[in-house]
């Protein structure tokens, strides 16, 4: 079973979408950050395996939610 969830920002967003793999889970990430110069858009898998889907979707929006944290707090630059 692929399981996504979803988190909104007020100007961001983080997509995790897991899939299926040899009775293994990984996780598939998408972030979007509005920008006025325009979106900033990344997306990145997961560098790890899951047992479960709902441990692969969690750990996969928190750590989208990391990047949006680094990102936005100009720690890291997205260009």
């Amino acid at each position: 079973m692929d399981l996504s969830g979803k988190i909104n920002g007020c100007n961001w967003t983080v997509v995790a979408q897991t899939h299926a793999g040899s009775g293994e889970f990984g996780c598939q990430i998408s972030t979007n950050i509005a920008a006025p110069a325009g979106d900033v858009k990344r997306g990145f898998t997961h560098d790890q395996i899951f047992l479960t889907p709902e441990a692969a979707v969690l750990e996969g929006l928190r750590e989208g939610m990391d990047w949006i944290g680094l990102t936005t707090s100009h720690t890291i630059s997205a260009n």
